[in-house]
């Protein structure tokens, strides 16, 4: 008899509702990396560009890493 009310409360499903999370990104993080539009006269104004470009691709590299980190593992 005492098993009889264990029994009972075990057909009782708890209805479980899922949410979606919108997870929060950063507005730094959704803002564009600045290029730059210099004009290459010398070898010197190239290399100086070629170094402003390499900046501008490891800005837009560590955003989308912090954006990955901040929407988990797909």
């Amino acid at each position: 008899m005492m098993i009889l009310p264990i029994c009972l409360t075990a057909c009782a499903e708890p209805r479980t509702e899922y949410v979606p999370v919108k997870p929060e990104i950063a507005a730094d993080l959704l803002t564009p990396c600045a290029i730059s539009d210099r004009q290459a006269k010398t070898y010197r104004d190239l290399a100086v560009l070629a170094t402003e470009h390499l900046g501008s691709a490891h800005c837009a590299n560590g955003k989308i890493e912090a954006i990955g980190k901040s929407l988990g593992p797909v």
